[in-house]
C-alpha cells in the first residue's frame, strides 16, 4: 500500500516523462491481476493519477493508463469504483490554488469527465486512442447506473448520438486505423434501458436502421454481437414488438437470416418465407457462434408471447426455417443450448391457437415451483449426450 501511494508522485503529469513511464508500467501489470486491481483500488490517487495520464503528451503513455482502465472497468464493481472516483473528483479554482498548494497530489483546474472523455475520443476521426476508450466505455455501460448516466449526455446533445452512429456505420471512420467495433456492444448496453430501447426504435433518425446491417458482419464477431444483442433487448421488451414485426420484414429478416442455411424448400414453403429469404445460393452459412445462435432464437421466442406475433411468425414460414436449422444443429452445430432454444420457438410455433388458449404468455403468472420445475427440466436436456 505504501509503495504504491508513493508511486503517485511519479505519475504527476508534470513529472519526467522516463519517470512516469515506469510508474505507469508497474501499474498496468497491477491491473492484469484481481490481487493488484484491488491493490490500485485501495489508493485513490492512482486512479486520479491513471485519468490524467490519459491526456498525457506522450501517446504511449496515454495508451497504457487507457489500456489500465480497461483492466480495472472489466467486472461491474471495478467499473462503478472508477466511474463514481472519477465523478468525485472536484475541480481546484485559481483563487483556491493560492491556499492549496495540492489535491490529492495533483492540481485539478476541472473534474474528470469520464463518459465525455471516451465519447470525445470515439467521435473524434483522428484519436488514436478511440478504440481503448470504446472498449472503456463498453465496460463501463454494462453497469446500468452508468449506461443511464451516459443517455444523459446523449439525450442532451442529440448531435453527439449522430456522429456516434455515424462512427459506427462508416467503416474506416477513424483516419488513424480504429475499428470502433465496440461500439456494438456500448449500443447493446444501453438498449438494456427504456430509455435506450426508446432512443434507438423510436428516434426520427431511424437509428436502429443504421445498425441492422452489421449483424453479419464477418470481420468482426464483437461488432455482430453487439447489434444481435441489441435486438435481443429490444425483443424483450413487447412495446416494441410491432416495430419489430413491421412490413416490410426487414427486422425479422435480420433475426432469421443468420439461421438460414442452403437447404431447398418446396414452392409452396417459398411462398411464406420473406422475399430475402427464398432461394438462397449453396453457399450460405448459418451464424458460426453459437452463442449468437441461441441469441437469436431468445429473439424469437420472445416474440411468441402473443397471439398476434406468433400467427405473423407462422405466416412468414419461421417454422419452417427452424425446421431446418434444427436438423442441421444436431448434425453440424452440435449446440445443446441452442437446440433447446429451437425447440422452446418451435414448441409454440407448432400448436394451433386454440391449444394454447392465451393470447399473451407474458400475463400468465408461473408458480416458483413451476419454474424450478422448467429450470431442472432444462438442465436434464443439457446433460443428455447428442
Amino acid at each position: 500500500m505504501e509503495s504504491l501511494t508513493e508511486l503517485v508522485q511519479f505519475m504527476q503529469p508534470s513529472q519526467r516523462l522516463d519517470l512516469k513511464k515506469i510508474a505507469l508500467t508497474h501499474v498496468l501489470g497491477l491491473t492484469g491481476t484481481e490481487e493488484g486491481k484491488c491493490a490500485v483500488f485501495s489508493v485513490d490517487d492512482l486512479l486520479t493519477a491513471l485519468f490524467h495520464l490519459t491526456a498525457d503528451e506522450s501517446l504511449a503513455l496515454a495508451k497504457d493508463a487507457v489500456l489500465a482502465l480497461i483492466n480495472l472497468t472489466a467486472d461491474e464493481s471495478g467499473a462503478t469504483k472508477v466511474y463514481n472516483t472519477s465523478r468525485e473528483i472536484q475541480p481546484v479554482t485559481i483563487s483556491s490554488l493560492l491556499h492549496i498548494p495540492f489535491v490529492n497530489n495533483f492540481i485539478l483546474l476541472q473534474a474528470y469527465e469520464l463518459i465525455t472523455t471516451a465519447i470525445r475520443h470515439i467521435i473524434n476521426e483522428n484519436s488514436n486512442l478511440a478504440d481503448p476508450w470504446s472498449m472503456v466505455l463498453s465496460n463501463l455501460t454494462r453497469e446500468e447506473s452508468i449506461a443511464n448516466g451516459t443517455l444523459d449526455i446523449l439525450e442532451e446533445n442529440p448531435a453527439i448520438m449522430m456522429q456516434l452512429m455515424e462512427a459506427f456505420a462508416k467503416l474506416q471512420y477513424n483516419k488513424s486505423k480504429a475499428k470502433l467495433d465496440y461500439l456494438g456492444p456500448i449500443f447493446c448496453n444501453l438498449t438494456q434501458t427504456h430509455r435506450g430501447r426508446d432512443l434507438l426504435c423510436r428516434s426520427k433518425y431511424n437509428l436502429l436502421d443504421k445498425i441492422l446491417p452489421f449483424s453479419t458482419y464477418e470481420e468482426s464477431i464483437v461488432r455482430r454481437g453487439g447489434v444481435i444483442g441489441i435486438l435481443k433487448n429490444i425483443c424483450f421488451d413487447p412495446l416494441y414488438h410491432e416495430i419489430i414485426l413491421r412490413e416490410p420484414d426487414d427486422i425479422l429478416n435480420v433475426i432469421l437470416y443468420p439461421l438460414c442455411g442452403p437447404e431447398e424448400f418446396t414452392d409452396e414453403e417459398n411462398e411464406l418465407l420473406p422475399l430475402e429469404l427464398q432461394y438462397l445460393p449453396d453457399t450460405k452459412k448459418r451464424e458460426a457462434d453459437p452463442g449468437l445462435r441461441k441469441m437469436l432464437l431468445e429473439c424469437l421466442l420472445q416474440l411468441c408471447a402473443t397471439r398476434k406475433s406468433r400467427q405473423h411468425l407462422r405466416s412468414k414460414g419461421v417454422y419452417e426455417i427452424l425446421r431446418e436449422y434444427h436438423i442441421w444443429e444436431q448434425k453440424e452445430g452440435r449446440h445443446k443450448d441452442c437446440l433447446l432454444a429451437c425447440e422452446n420457438v418451435v414448441d409454440i410455433l407448432i400448436k394451433k391457437e386454440e391449444e394454447i388458449l392465451v393470447d399473451n404468455y407474458k400475463e400468465i403468472e408461473v408458480s416458483n415451483d413451476m419454474k424450478e420445475k422448467f429450470i431442472q427440466e432444462d438442465e436434464e436436456y443439457l446433460k443428455d449426450p447428442l
